[in-house]
């Protein structure tokens, strides 16, 4: 059975959408909204990956009579009504289903068990390659980014998402606010030596309460993540601000 196959949704399933999206859009702003956050790899290799508020719709798989912009707003606020979700929809249920329960929690893709969450390049999903993709088996979800700014654009299951050209271990992210020239959000850190063995520069481009914490970190093994929060709207890893 395809999984793509259109549907018409009730206003139950509606309803259980509407609670998803609101969770999603409220975690989306919080975390990761105008961010952008700096992929660092074992292999010394790195990629900045973005999140805008006008692709959260296209995240959420859903058509709605509202626009782009609107949607996430309405979504925010907690305002969206099940008559802004179209009864005629192109995934089925167990796809939209599927989706809702994913972009509740999009954010624990990078805030929640870094040691599960890979980057992949050149993701091939059959309808098309994403240059960069992150994937967590663990909660199962994988954002796929698109574009020369690397947006998030497309969320689908981790275990459909596996014929990758290369596959990456993760060694730490940081994040910045888009207009900020240096990274003052440390999101996760696995391994400080190897940061600094393989990205020496790095230091560089981070403030300095990171840079500290990295030098104090600085044996194998070794994380600077704190312990996850069990609310989706508690900080969930070791952030510093300037």
């Amino acid at each position: 059975m395809g999984n793509n196959r259109s549907c018409e949704l009730t206003d139950n399933h509606k309803e259980r959408l509407k609670r998803c999206i609101i969770t999603g859009a409220q975690n989306y702003e919080h975390y990761l909204l105008n961010k952008v956050f700096k992929i660092v790899c074992e292999d010394g290799s790195n990629v900045d990956v973005r999140f805008f508020q006008n692709d959260y719709k296209h995240l959420s798989g859903l058509y709605s009579n509202l626009n782009d912009e609107d949607f996430f707003k309405f979504c925010r606020d907690g305002i969206i009504d099940i008559g802004n979700i179209k009864t005629n929809q192109k995934y089925n249920w167990d796809t939209l289903r599927n989706k809702g329960d994913r972009i509740a929690h999009i954010h624990e893709m990078l805030y929640l068990d870094g040691e599960q969450t890979l980057l992949l390049e050149c993701l091939d999903t059959k309808n098309r390659i994403f240059p960069y993709a992150i994937r967590n088996d663990d909660n199962d979800i994988c954002v796929c980014f698109v574009d020369i700014s690397n947006k998030a654009r497309s969320l689908r299951k981790a275990h459909s998402s596996l014929n990758a050209r290369e596959e990456k271990k993760i060694c730490s992210v940081f994040a910045k606010n888009t207009e900020d020239a240096i990274y003052n959000e440390l999101v996760y850190l696995r391994d400080s030596k190897m940061l600094t063995e393989n990205n020496p520069e790095i230091i560089n481009i981070l403030s300095e309460d990171i840079v500290n914490i990295i030098k104090e970190t600085n044996t194998p093994g070794q994380s600077a993540e704190q312990e996850p929060a069990t609310s989706p709207h508690q900080e969930v890893a070791a952030t510093t601000t300037i």
